[in-house]
């Protein structure tokens, strides 16, 4: 991960901060709290209207790409070549150009360490989301709190009805962007601070999530060292609908300890 700070050239104020996740191609702005429409950067003065000083990714993403050159541009070989780039790389324009745009005073320059208001934010963000039945979300944030909400709760966020829609993008749910929001199709996100307002508060942690996991799967060789058998003996019991896999792949199965159990007796 790079760390960008977003500079106000106009009066040399620390305006935020950009995030480039290398691996997944991910950007993330955090701005400061307080400032106005006016000083914020350009493309992003509506969300700081909103109080929203998070930056949702996908415009993130257009923030950045608002100032770097575009890879359709048409003589972008040879402003590659003369930049000594062999293909198209955005964070190697942007630093080149040090994120600088004419439609504001911002310019970005590279820091080591997240400001602490972006480590203090980051802890209520996501550290674990788990697509339920019935298109119900459970959400863990990393200040050890959980909540529960449905997918349809989130109908103003554009396409969720797809998700609804269609159960195999719904099991596609994952986190993005370091706990942000999570994602379907890594394309419809839902942010973290709508899934902590609308979902509804449990008292259930983590921490207890991965202890019943830990407590209460079993994998086919444990399996077969709790039923004295072989793993052909395994499978005849999956094939003949005795007991029941939660999860299945060529190296083995996961089991709920409980079906395992009931087969001993």
């Amino acid at each position: 991960m790079k760390i960008y700070e977003i500079i106000d050239n106009y009066n040399k104020t620390h305006i935020g901060c950009l995030l480039c996740y290398e691996k997944s191609g991910d950007f993330a702005i955090e701005l400061v709290e307080g400032i106005d429409e006016w000083t914020a950067p350009f493309l992003l003065d509506k969300y700081v209207k909103e109080n929203e000083y998070t930056i949702p990714r996908k415009a993130s993403r257009l923030w950045v790409e608002e100032r770097v050159i575009p890879s359709d541009r048409q003589n972008i070989g040879a402003i590659l070549k003369n930049s000594k780039m062999k293909e198209y790389n955005v964070l190697k324009l942007l630093d080149s150009s040090k994120g600088k745009c004419a439609q504001d005073n911002m310019y970005i320059r590279p820091i080591d360490t997240l400001p602490e208001y972006v480590s203090i934010r980051s802890n209520n963000y996501l550290s674990e989301c788990v697509a339920l039945s019935g298109n119900r979300l459970l959400c863990f944030f990393n200040n050890g709190t959980a909540s529960i909400s449905h997918l349809s709760d989130y109908q103003d966020i554009d396409k969720i009805d797809s998700v609804l829609r269609n159960e195999n993008v719904y099991r596609t749910c994952g986190i993005a962007a370091d706990g942000r929001c999570i994602t379907f199709n890594n394309s419809i996100d839902i942010s973290y601070r709508l899934l902590r307002e609308r979902g509804k508060a449990i008292n259930i942690s983590l921490e207890d999530f991965i202890t019943f996991t830990r407590q209460n799967i079993m994998d086919t060789t444990d399996s077969c060292k709790m039923l004295d058998c072989s793993r052909q003996n395994i499978s005849y019991l999956v094939d003949s609908d005795r007991i029941h896999p939660i999860k299945e792949s060529v190296r083995g199965s996961l089991f709920l300890k409980s079906d395992i159990v009931r087969m001993s007796w």
